[in-house]
This record gives structure tokens, C-alpha cells and sequence, in this order.
């Protein structure tokens, strides 16, 4: 399976124990992408696994869930353009 284009995915930038949403990519710190679909979205929040590995970080349930619906607000207003 091929692996798909940084620039077709969100990236979530780790800046000390705070996970964000870096959608300028300019953002310091240890970086991760997630696609911005919906699918993807849950199966992040679902993950049984706490460390976000490219990351370097331990993200609980209720921060997994917290970053996927703001991820799914900023997609849900993207479409709605």
C-alpha cells in the first residue's frame, strides 16, 4: 500500500505535552498526520494504543476525542465553502 502525500493530510504538532492542530504547518515540536476523513477520524479516537508514536506522546481517550471533533469541525466548515 502506498502511503499518501503529507500535503493531503492533517498534521498535529506536538509543542511540550500539547497536542494541536497545525493546518500552516509551521508549528515546532514532533509532528504527526492523521487523513482528514471521517473514518480515519474515528478510528484515531477509538485506538485501544495511548501513545501517538510519531508524536512521542500519550494521548488519553478524552484528548483523542477532544482533537477529533475539533478536526471534524474544521473539516465539517471546509465543506460547507
Amino acid at each position: 500500500m502506498a502511503r499518501d502525500a503529507q500535503a493531503a493530510m492533517v498534521r498535529l504538532a506536538a509543542v511540550g505535552a500539547v497536542v494541536r492542530a497545525d493546518p500552516y504547518r509551521r508549528l515546532g515540536g514532533r509532528g504527526g498526520y492523521l487523513h482528514p476523513r471521517r473514518e480515519c477520524l474515528e478510528g484515531f479516537a477509538r485506538a485501544k494504543t495511548r501513545e501517538f508514536r510519531s508524536l512521542r506522546v500519550a494521548l488519553d481517550r478524552g484528548a483523542r476525542d477532544l482533537i477529533t471533533r475539533m478536526l471534524q469541525a474544521r473539516l465539517d466548515s471546509e465543506s460547507a465553502l
